[in-house]
């Protein structure tokens, strides 16, 4: 009588479709699956040995494959049954939503199906690579292999997106909150720089100030050593001005002052002594000069961003036209844009400003017009941009508010 052994092995699969495609209206569940091999072999003899564990785990990749195979089958019905549900969702309502769950419900009916000859086609898989594993194996002759597949099947459920777009009528409550999220960050971010920029105009004030200062007296150094003795009528509020006039009291005073130099010589020297003073002085001034105008530029390109996020936001409000608070959402939507244009024109005059101060400091600042620059300097202090930076974050507070407010609604 023939003796025989029989081995057991288990292995699982947590979920069967293990990378979920990305879907907006359905939800995948998990399928874990449950496969059992049992493989007799067979002596004429005496007991024989079990099949290996070698052979067993080759069993497995046979029987997986197989299974790999409807993983792909349960993806590509899923990825077609979302597409099928968001062009109902296109109008939203009761009976698109009755007729989507009908399409989820047909499609798990097909799913459960198709697992059902599951355990068949793994077996078959299996069965074919056990004759393969036995030619030459004298063991496996004679095997047979037994496989026992149990399937947690999940159902496909209609995703919370869906509810939601049948509650507010077509709004898309989800991407609201996207976009809406995008807008307070951007909000937060520009606040937060707006209280730097008093700081960074500050110190430009101060560095402009310093090198005015400097070069006033660094001009009447180099006019002394240079043996000028009379300043009067000099104002080094002007100083190209104020060096040609020095200039020509130089020439007043004679050989003994000029010690033969021309006009041109004795100006050249003095404006090399007030530039050599003064340049460290210019740096800082420049240095100033260079981080308020890159404060300036990334606030305003944060600005510009937040009204393109309002646009976006604004456009999916006007595509829902029977969304509860959807006028007044559009409304504020309108005040946030209108609040972003005006800080983001007001950034750009501040931009032009620093490059008009640039060409004020060439030439090592000689060139500067202390009158000019002060008087510009007040008028940046008086362009304030606090006023609209108010509005952007009052009108950024209303829309999240409001956005907020659609949301619990359908939660």
């Amino acid at each position: 009588m023939a003796k025989t052994t029989t081995v057991k092995h288990k292995f699982y699969v947590v979920d069967l479709v293990r990378s979920k495609p990305k879907l907006q209206y359905i939800e995948i569940p998990k399928y874990r699956v449950d496969v059992e091999l049992e493989v007799t072999t067979t002596g004429t003899l005496k007991k024989p040995d079990p099949a290996p564990s070698t052979k067993l785990k080759r069993l497995e990749e046979a029987g997986m494959a197989e299974l790999e195979r409807y993983e792909k089958v349960i993806t590509e019905e899923a990825v077609k049954l979302d597409a099928k549900v968001g062009k109902l969702m296109e109008t939203p309502g009761a009976a698109a939503q009755k007729e989507a769950e009908k399409m989820i419900q047909a499609t798990n009916a097909s799913i459960k199906n198709a697992m059902d000859s599951a355990e068949a086609a793994a077996h078959k898989a299996i069965e074919a690579r056990l004759k393969k594993e036995a030619q030459g194996d004298k063991l496996l002759k004679e095997a047979r292999v037994k496989t026992t597949l149990k399937v947690g099947l999940g159902t496909i459920k209609i995703a919370g997106s869906v509810a939601k777009l049948v509650a507010t009528s077509g709004a898309d409550v989800t991407s609201y909150k996207t976009i809406v999220t995008e807008v307070v960050k951007l909000g937060l971010e520009i606040n937060q720089q707006l209280k730097n920029e008093a700081k960074l105009r500050k110190d430009l004030y101060t560095g402009i100030q310093a090198y005015i200062t400097l070069r006033g007296t660094v001009l009447m150094q180099a006019a002394e050593r240079q043996g000028i003795t009379d300043t009067s009528g000099i104002s080094v509020k002007k100083p190209i001005e104020a060096i040609k006039k020095l200039t020509g009291k130089a020439l007043a005073m004679g050989d003994e002052v000029t010690k033969g130099k021309d006009a041109k010589s004795i100006a050249k020297n003095l404006l090399d002594a007030t530039v050599k003073g003064i340049s460290a002085k210019v740096n800082d001034a420049e240095k100033a000069r260079k981080a308020y105008r890159e404060h300036t530029t990334k606030t305003r390109g944060k600005t510009d961003s937040l009204g393109v996020s309002a646009d976006k936001l604004m456009k999916k409000v006007r595509a829902s036209k029977t969304l509860k608070e959807g006028v007044k959402l559009g409304a504020e939507c309108m005040t946030l844009k209108r609040a972003a244009s005006e800080l983001a024109a007001k950034l750009k005059e501040r931009e032009a400003y620093l490059e008009e101060m640039q060409a004020l400091m060439e030439g090592n600042g000689m060139k500067i017009d202390d009158q000019t620059t002060i008087q510009k300097l007040k008028e940046l202090d008086k362009k304030s941009i606090a006023s609209e930076a108010a509005t952007l974050m009052g009108a950024i507070k209303t829309v999240k508010t409001l956005v907020d407010n659609v949301s619990k609604a359908v939660a």
